[in-house]
């Protein structure tokens, strides 16, 4: 399955938040799902940028599974149902 325009344009926009820091984007059963490491949370001005990108996602959220705090956002498949 192809990735969107829509969803590489939000992987894109996060890396440059999170200052080039690795943000990984895979395909799910109904989009794509972005993931990266966290911002330390004294990171104040990250944060807000960060979120401010997380807000485009049709669903995001965060994450510590394994211990690693994680943030990710999901952008839906663009096909009507």
């Amino acid at each position: 399955m192809p990735i969107s325009d829509r969803a590489a344009q939000l992987r894109a926009a996060l890396k440059e938040a999170l200052d080039g820091e690795q943000v990984d984007l895979f395909p799910v059963q109904h989009g794509a799902r972005i993931s990266a490491l966290a911002p330390a949370p004294d990171e104040w001005d990250r944060w807000h940028q960060v979120i401010a990108v997380l807000q485009t996602a049709d669903d995001w959220g965060s994450s510590s599974a394994g211990g690693t705090p994680e943030i990710w956002a999901e952008i839906k498949d663009e096909v009507s149902t």
